[in-house]
C-alpha cells in the first residue's frame, strides 16, 4: 500500500485501447506500404523499414475513436504536456510515450487536482514542440475534436515564460492558417480534472497509426488551401532539406558524394528554419523532388502533390535494426513516390547513392558510369594481355 506523499509509480499504466468508453469516428484504409516502397537499387531489402508500420500483418480493423475518461485528469507541464490519468490515478501509457519528465503524481496531488465543470478534449502529446508531432500528430486531431466534440473545450498548454520562443514556434501560425486560433483554449501548467476528458486515438498502440485515416489529412488540405501557390519559378522545385542543429549525415565521404549528385541534378539546399509555416507549405506545394535525412522537416511532404518524388536518407536511430517508417506512411497515403537509403547499412556510399538518384530522377547516369567502368576494366585487361605477350 502506498504511504502518504509517495509517487504513484505503482499505479499500473493503462493502454488507451483498454479504456472502455469509446466511439468510432473514422475508419482507416490500408496504405499498402509494402508496395509503396520503391527500391533505390536492385536487391534493396525494405524489411527494417517495414517493421514498425502500424497494422501491418494484423487483421485488426483500423478505426479512429473518441475515448472518454469520466472525471479523468490531464497534466500540463514541461515535458509532460497532455499526459492523461483515469479518475483513480492510473496514467494512460500512450499519452506519456514521449514524456521528458516524470509524469507520476502523488495521491495528495491527485486529490488536489483542479476541478473543471465542463468537458475537455486533448489533442497533443508530450513532444508537441517537435514539428512532426505538432503538424502530423496533434493538428489533424483538432478539426476532428471540434467537429465531433462541439460541447468540449479543446485545450492546449499556455505559453511558458522562458521557454524557447515562449512555445512551439509554428503553433500560432498553424492555428491561424487553419482558422482554429479562436477555437482553442490555452491552459496554465497544472493537473486538471474536467467533467469528462476526451482523447482522439486510433485503436493501435503506435501514434503514427493516425496517418492511415483519410480524415486526418483534412487538416493538411485546409492549410494548403490557405496558402497561395508561389509564382512560377519563384521557388526551387528540386529541394534538399539541409538540417542545421542535427545534421544526421556525418560521414564526410557520403556528404561529398551526396553534394555531387545533388549538384548534378539541380537540387537547391533549403533550411526550413529560415521559413515561416506559410513559406514551408508554399515550398512543398511546388516541389517535384525532395531529398532529406530523416527528420521532422520531411513532415511537410503532406503538402506535396501526388506526383512528388521523395528520397529519405534514413538510419537506425535506436540501434534495434529498425528504420522509422513515418514518412513512408505519409507518402503512401498521399500517393507519392517514396525511396530510401539506409545509412546504418552503408547505403550512402557513392554507388547506391548514384543508383538511388537514377531511380528518383528517371535517369541512367550511374548505370552508364558502371558500364563505362566495366568497359575500361575489360580494355585494361586486354591491354595487359597484349603487353604480356609482347
Amino acid at each position: 500500500m502506498r504511504g502518504p506523499g509517495r509517487p504513484m509509480s505503482e499505479a499500473r499504466p493503462i493502454a488507451v485501447t483498454d479504456l472502455p468508453e469509446r466511439r468510432t469516428i473514422a475508419v482507416g484504409r490500408d496504405p499498402r506500404t509494402d508496395a509503396a516502397v520503391v527500391p533505390s537499387f536492385r536487391g534493396q531489402d525494405p524489411a527494417a523499414l517495414l517493421k514498425q508500420v502500424p497494422y501491418r500483418g494484423t487483421t485488426r480493423p483500423m478505426h479512429l475513436d473518441v475515448v472518454t475518461i469520466p472525471r479523468g485528469c490531464l497534466l500540463f507541464g514541461p515535458g509532460v504536456d497532455g499526459v492523461a490519468f483515469t479518475a483513480e490515478g492510473r496514467p494512460v501509457h500512450d499519452t506519456a510515450a514521449f514524456r521528458r519528465a516524470d509524469p507520476n503524481v502523488t495521491p495528495e496531488r491527485l486529490r488536489a487536482a483542479i476541478d473543471v465543470d465542463e468537458d475537455w478534449v486533448s489533442v497533443i502529446d508530450c513532444a508537441w514542440d517537435n514539428h512532426f508531432h505538432l503538424l502530423t500528430l496533434a493538428l489533424p486531431k483538432l478539426p476532428l475534436a471540434l467537429a465531433h466534440l462541439p460541447e468540449a473545450a479543446a485545450v492546449l498548454p499556455a505559453r511558458r515564460t522562458g521557454a524557447p520562443g515562449d512555445g512551439p514556434a509554428m503553433l500560432d501560425q498553424l492555428l491561424t492558417l487553419g482558422g482554429y486560433a479562436d477555437r482553442v483554449r490555452p491552459v496554465a501548467d497544472g493537473l486538471y480534472r474536467p467533467r469528462n476528458l476526451h482523447l482522439i486515438w486510433p485503436n493501435h498502440g503506435q501514434p503514427a497509426a493516425l496517418h492511415v485515416f483519410d480524415a486526418s489529412f483534412a487538416a493538411f488540405e485546409t492549410l494548403a488551401r490557405a496558402v497561395p501557390a508561389a509564382p512560377d519559378r519563384a521557388l526551387p522545385r528540386r529541394i534538399f532539406i539541409e538540417r542545421v542543429r542535427d545534421p544526421r549525415l556525418i560521414d564526410p565521404r557520403a556528404i561529398r558524394s551526396l553534394d555531387r549528385h545533388l549538384a548534378h541534378h539541380g537540387f537547391a539546399k533549403v533550411r526550413l528554419e529560415t521559413l515561416d509555416m506559410a513559406g514551408q507549405i508554399r515550398l512543398f506545394k511546388g516541389a517535384t523532388h525532395v531529398v532529406a535525412a530523416h527528420g521532422a522537416g520531411l513532415s511537410n511532404i503532406v503538402f506535396g502533390r501526388p506526383d512528388l518524388r521523395v528520397l529519405e536518407l534514413n538510419s537506425d536511430l535506436d540501434g534495434r535494426g529498425e528504420l522509422r517508417p513515418w514518412f513512408l506512411l505519409l507518402a503512401s497515403m498521399r500517393g507519392q513516390h517514396y525511396q530510401y537509403l539506409d545509412a546504418s547499412a552503408c547505403e550512402l556510399a557513392d554507388l547506391p547513392l548514384g543508383l538511388a538518384f537514377d531511380r528518383l530522377m528517371g535517369t541512367n547516369r550511374q548505370a552508364l558510369r558502371l558500364r563505362l567502368a566495366r568497359l575500361r576494366r575489360r580494355f585494361d585487361r586486354a591491354i595487359a594481355r597484349l603487353t604480356n605477350r609482347a
